[in-house]
């Protein structure tokens, strides 16, 4: 999937799960800077950690994120 906003286009971002309107959990493959801010509202995740977490969390399982 291509996701857009303000100052950013980034083609090809795999294992995207909407938590809240435009925004959550996705793979990364742009930055290897974990831990940090990086995103626009996005969890950013490696694509191996996103790949599970696609598979483990059905449609309608809580979210909560925490900053």
């Amino acid at each position: 999937q291509t996701m857009t906003g303000p100052g950013y286009w980034l083609p090809n971002v795999q294992w995207v799960m909407y938590f809240y309107q435009g925004y959550g959990f996705h793979g990364t493959y742009w930055h290897n800077n974990f831990g940090h801010p990086m995103s626009h509202g996005c969890v950013n995740m490696t694509n191996d950690d996103a790949l599970w977490f696609y598979n483990f969390a059905s449609l309608g399982t809580p979210v909560w994120v925490q900053y």
